[in-house]
């Protein structure tokens, strides 16, 4: 499913597009709605029971205790400016919890996949996070710095960029995916959606790594997510508070 939202992702890339902005005031474009509309086909089709959760196109509930959840372009700013750092996320709850997560970057060609119990894979092969155990040795990524500072997080933020190795603001679905290969050892979402971040809640704890909000909770709908090697999480977590705003 990944695969064909990916393909549709990729039609659209770099191409002149009309981009219109939603309620919450984020992007959206044709690819977005296309790309949700082909995966919401598939799973009508080969899991007709279950529930779907889409960013697009809201919730459709289903009859059994399982639910899809749907991000066809994650970083559409990204996407619309010609940067290749976004990704198609999926993620299968059962029980309003996830037990499979998938993190496809089409313009990269890598996609990390993990299901509960499983393990964590890299385009197929085992993966998982790094070793180190200080912020002083890490990298440290968000999305946006700008969001950091508007949310009241940006001080705390500051502090702790400034004793890691290197920051970076290589942001959404790619600053997890990342973390979950050991490239980088945490990624900060101050605010975020639950098709933000589901797949993550499944991918890092298999990867090796922890994920959660950034009061500390391993809820989705939380509104937030921090996704680390272990060795730096609750660091991060004391750093920044402990608490939501």
């Amino acid at each position: 499913m990944a695969a064909e939202a990916g393909k549709i992702a990729l039609a659209h890339f770099r191409t002149e597009m009309q981009v219109e902005t939603k309620a919450d005031n984020s992007p959206v474009t044709i690819a977005d709605r296309k790309s949700e509309e082909v995966l919401r086909g598939m799973m009508e089709k080969h899991t007709p029971a279950y529930g779907i959760i889409g960013e697009e196109f809201g919730t459709q509930a289903g009859r059994a205790d399982r639910e899809w959840v749907i991000d066809p372009i994650d970083g559409t700013k990204a996407f619309i400016h010609g940067v290749p750092l976004f990704g198609t996320l999926l993620a299968l709850l059962e029980g309003g919890k996830p037990v499979v997560g998938v993190i496809a970057l089409p313009a990269l060609g890598h996609t990390v996949h993990a299901s509960l119990g499983g393990g964590c894979k890299l385009d197929g092969v085992s993966c998982g996070v790094s070793s180190i155990g200080r912020i002083e040795d890490s990298l440290l990524l968000d999305g946006s710095i700008c969001t950091m500072e508007r949310l009241g997080r940006g001080k705390a933020w500051a502090a702790l960029r400034a004793r890691a190795k290197l920051h970076r603001g290589w942001g959404d679905c790619y600053g997890h995916f990342l973390v979950a290969t050991g490239k980088a050892e945490a990624m900060v979402d101050p605010i975020v959606s639950v098709w933000d971040v589901a797949p993550m809640a499944v991918i890092l704890p298999e990867a090796g790594g922890m994920f959660t909000s950034l009061s500390g909770g391993f809820s989705i709908t939380e509104g937030s997510g921090l996704s680390s090697n272990g060795g730096v999480h609750a660091e991060i977590l004391a750093g920044m508070g402990g608490t939501e705003l």
